[in-house]
């Protein structure tokens, strides 16, 4: 009964009226004209109730026969109603036990990620079923049907799983990179491979979720991989998925891999260089055929799935030293976008520096700051190594430490900067606090979500969440 309930308690209501007049003529009591009217009444309502249900829904008996379906399992199972009748029930449930589990024991399962045979589809889906108990008595058994990609589409959603960035906010006067974003914007209409080339801190994410944006795939994922932080044995799990019992630890059910993720959208594979090379060939032929095999399973699941990679790495020096597979780079290189270092676009130094500070003005109303004529020039006279997300970090960071209107002094933000090197800690507390306060602002400004502070501080979503415990820092909702 719990799952009538969800239906709606008129629906609950008539299904026990339908139950309890039922139970009369069982009994030999006589129907009046009256009552068989509440029968049908009720029996029309639970059909239009049924099929308002956005997911499939099925009613089986005890020896597994179909009795009644909403249109949506007609639509799920590519079937007309009187051959979904006939369904052998018993085939396509084979893997569940669905007699000693529900039938016997009572009690309802739910199958997350489960694959249904029915004929020659394969229906990947969320499965519930709940027995049907009337006066401690199985009648049988519902079926609730809900497919994978609309539940990963809502999960991806809540997850995060989408592209913020639009091309009018990449920020730039260089001829270079204006006529690379009229080229990714006219390749974004397109489903063709593309790799984008450039240093560390250059924007190659930036343009990889504004050509996601700018394509038809828009309202679908934006799945993003970071092939360097995943350890080698886990990649192909990560990648491809797996199926139930395919090694140890494997979650039961089994579970998608960033392919199926991506589903109807876009993947963007960063670091691409950084992929062993023992899974380049797996790789490839996912590219080639668009279908995925999981670890363990059976057979191949078709994907439709445009790729985007990124590098901070020459490709073509890994080919040569055959750390990179010539047949994966040409099968990427559909398109190439080398993004230019911040110190090849000069012009473009003072245009970010004021938007991240009118950013952080308007983040703190409560003051407003300028840079200084000399923070301006120190500014285009530096090298910039690590690029737009160094000039964000140093713009931060003098807004913070700065005691008056005008940020003015960069020799000792720029050290600081350096020092930052791994293992080295020479210059005692001061660099530590630093780094632990401005963490802390992060999450202030975003009320305890890490995510968001790593966004803002340029920094991934593990070494935040490193920090804050290093750090031991308390912020609510964190």
């Amino acid at each position: 009964m719990q799952f009538y309930s969800r239906i709606g308690d008129s629906v609950e209501v008539k299904f026990m009226e339908v139950k309890t007049l039922m139970e009369k003529l069982k009994n030999g009591d006589m129907l009046t004209r009256e009552m068989r009217y509440e029968i049908v009444d009720s029996y029309k309502l639970m059909d239009v109730a049924l099929d308002s249900i956005l997911n499939g829904l099925m009613i089986i008996d005890t020896e597994l026969r179909v009795k009644k379906f909403n249109h949506k399992i007609s639509e799920l199972f590519q079937m007309y109603e009187e051959d979904i009748l006939k369904l052998d029930m018993s085939y396509v449930l084979k893997d569940l036990d669905v007699v000693e589990n529900i039938f016997i024991n009572k009690r309802k399962f739910s199958y997350s990620d489960i694959t249904l045979f029915i004929g020659p589809l394969k229906i990947d889906c969320f499965l519930d079923i709940t027995p049907v108990v009337f006066n401690e008595k199985v009648m049988g058994a519902v079926l609730v049907i809900r497919e994978s990609k609309q539940v990963r589409k809502e999960i991806n959603k809540l997850a995060g799983f989408r592209a913020n960035y639009t091309f009018d906010k990449i920020i730039t006067r260089n001829k270079t990179m204006l006529e690379l974003i009229n080229t990714a914007k006219r390749i974004s209409k397109t489903n063709c491979s593309v790799l984008i080339e450039g240093e560390s801190g250059t924007g190659k994410e930036l343009f990889a979720q504004s050509i996601h944006n700018e394509s038809q795939r828009r309202n679908g994922p934006f799945i993003a991989i970071n092939c360097a932080a995943i350890p080698k044995e886990l990649v192909e799990s990560e990648f491809f998925g797996y199926e139930t019992g395919s090694f140890t630890g494997a979650v039961k059910g089994g579970m998608p891999g960033k392919f199926e993720l991506a589903n109807g959208g876009t993947l963007f594979l960063d670091e691409i260089g950084e992929i062993p090379l023992e899974m380049q060939p797996k790789l490839l032929r996912v590219l080639d055929e668009n279908k995925v095999m999981r670890i363990g399973g059976s057979f191949e699941r078709e994907l439709d799935v445009r790729i985007i990679a990124a590098t901070n790495r020459n490709l073509l020096n890994e080919m040569s030293k055959s750390a990179f597979r010539q047949d994966l780079y040409f099968r990427l290189n559909v398109i190439n976008l080398r993004l230019l270092p911040l110190k090849r676009r000069r012009e473009d130094i003072l245009a970010l520096g004021r938007y991240f500070l009118e950013q952080l003005n308007r983040e703190n109303s409560d003051t407003k700051k300028f840079f200084s004529k000399t923070f301006e020039e120190k500014l285009l006279a530096y090298e910039w190594r690590g690029n737009v997300r160094e000039l964000k970090n140093i713009v931060e960071r003098g807004f913070y430490l700065s005691s008056g209107v005008f940020i003015d002094s960069i020799d000792v933000l720029i050290k600081e900067t350096e020092t930052i090197i791994p293992g080295h800690d020479s210059d005692g507390e001061t660099l530590r606090d630093l780094e632990k306060n401005s963490i802390e602002h992060a999450l202030f400004l975003n009320k305890g979500n890490a995510v968001k502070a790593a966004e803002d501080l340029s920094i991934s979503k593990a070494t935040i969440y490193r920090k804050i415990k290093a750090y031991d820092i308390h912020v609510t909702g964190v």
